[in-house]
């Protein structure tokens, strides 16, 4: 049996479009392979071994479905009962490569909590109990960013003191004008509680745009999960607020 997967749909596609792709039995498509032909509303036509026996329209029994036993491997469609060693789960039974894109994002996301811990840690010790505060919120949110990738739930915007999506923008686009502190280049003079927070916006930087790699559709110029890009980016820019609240005094011992 030939399997169909995405990536061969995506190296056709890139070199002509097409509207219709036909399936010749025993052939199967991957669960991605027909999600990425739905997505663009790409008919799929079955072709059984009788050349007059042809359906014009989506065939879900073309697609590879989760087995009651076992595991799917989603790069070839493969059933296996025991899940190998380089691969992870994606969802459910769908077991795709440990270095799967998505597996990166994650990963990213995993050392980024681990450097939230870090950083509020260091920062309990100094006294900066509002500080300690508002990092744990965002240290809560980045656990939902995770949470709404694996399970492919919608993601909310952050509830960062009330802040909307444009207030953060605008805050961080004018520190000055709301916490008397000019966009700054950091540094060693500004001390240890600085350097750690400054250290967790880069590492921020660094997940969104792993997570840009995994989702960014070459063919559409766009990202699959906006919202989780979105709050990649807003993610940073409070830390960065957070920063120019410390240097203008805002937060109290």
């Amino acid at each position: 049996m030939k399997v169909i997967t995405e990536m061969d749909l995506r190296d056709i596609f890139r070199k002509e479009p097409f509207e219709t792709f036909t399936v010749r039995f025993p052939e199967k498509l991957t669960p991605a392979a027909f999600q990425f032909l739905t997505d663009r509303k790409i008919k799929i036509i079955e072709m059984m071994d009788n050349a007059e026996n042809i359906q014009k329209k989506q065939v879900p029994a073309t697609v590879i479905k989760e087995p009651e036993k076992g595991f799917v491997l989603m790069d070839s469609g493969e059933v296996v009962l025991q899940k190998p060693e380089a691969y992870t789960h994606l969802r459910g039974k769908r077991l795709i490569p440990k270095n799967d894109k998505r597996i990166k994002f994650r990963g990213e996301l995993d050392s980024l909590e681990a450097s939230f811990i870090n950083t509020i840690v260091e920062v309990q010790c100094s006294g900066y109990k509002e500080l300690v505060e508002d990092l744990s919120n965002l240290f809560e949110y980045v656990k939902k960013i995770m949470r709404a990738e694996v399970l492919n739930e919608t993601l909310e915007f952050i509830d960062f003191k009330g802040w909307s999506n444009e207030d953060v923008r605008e805050y961080s686009h004018y520190p000055d004008k709301y916490f008397g502190v000019k966009h700054f280049t950091p540094d060693p003079k500004y001390g240890k509680i600085m350097a750690v927070i400054n250290l967790l916006r880069t590492q921020v930087r660094r997940a969104e745009t792993v997570g840009v790699d995994a989702f960014y559709d070459e063919d559409k110029r766009v990202v699959d999960r906006e919202d989780i890009i979105v709050a990649m980016n807003r993610l940073s820019s409070l830390i960065y607020i957070i920063m120019c609240q410390y240097l203008g005094g805002i937060y109290k011992l």
